[in-house]
């Protein structure tokens, strides 16, 4: 069984960016993956206040020094093998609550109980921007820049570094009020992301079996 979790980084309520990771979480649903989705702008997440805490301090059950809706999602993001990080274009990076959660999961990475705690996770990142061509690519890195930080693998998509979709037709940037969600309607957008995703299903399957293969061999003395 993979286990997918993905975090959307966008304060607006079921808008493009929930649409966007909903409709590519969705597409790998299935007897072998279970996935869910989180938008953490509804949370109360505070800033990384760089006490150290977790460091020095940190145990089994307190993962860091703050109390608030982090304490509930540790958890979830430690148990996932794929974890997929979606946010709107905000000047040419991620969004500030998407770098906001991104900061916090330091105490999966310097923890003093948790050390280390993401390495070997597959991660895809999810942009999703007004105009074709106006920070999606960058959103994309700045994004790559924090897994690779923390020890997630990244995913790269084809083209480019992850998924990405725009939310006006054609991404021309011509308002339609029609229109609600216009990132359903960039199929070549929505495509780039399911892809994303499924090598990165694909790859976690290939780093479950290689885990399993290795503790067989030392269990039965084979490798030594």
């Amino acid at each position: 069984m993979i286990r997918v979790l993905g975090i959307c980084g966008s304060p607006v309520k079921e808008g493009n960016t929930d649409a966007f990771l909903e409709e590519v979480v969705n597409s790998v649903k299935g007897q072998e993956v279970r996935a869910k989705t989180i938008n953490i702008s509804r949370l109360n997440i505070n800033d990384c206040l760089q006490c150290s805490f977790c460091i020095a301090k940190q145990t089994e059950d307190r993962f860091c020094r703050q109390q608030d809706d982090m304490l509930a999602i540790y958890p979830q993001v430690i148990d996932a093998d794929v974890l997929v990080f979606a946010s709107p274009v905000y000047l040419h990076r991620m969004s500030g609550y998407l770098a906001r959660f991104m900061d916090r999961l330091v105490a999966l990475y310097n923890g003093k109980k948790y050390n280390r705690a993401l390495r070997d996770k597959i991660g895809v990142a999810l942009a999703v921007g007004w105009y074709r061509n106006a920070g999606l690519e960058t959103t994309l890195l700045s994004i790559t820049s924090g897994m690779l930080t923390l020890g997630i693998i990244p995913v790269g998509g084809f083209p480019g570094l992850g998924g990405t979709s725009v939310s006006s037709k054609n991404g021309c940037g011509v308002f339609d009020p029609s229109v609600r969600l216009g990132v359903l309607e960039d199929e070549i957008g929505l495509r780039t992301g399911k892809d994303t995703l499924k090598h990165a299903i694909e790859l976690a399957k290939i780093f479950k079996a290689g885990k399993e293969a290795i503790s067989s061999g030392w269990e039965s003395g084979l490798m030594c």
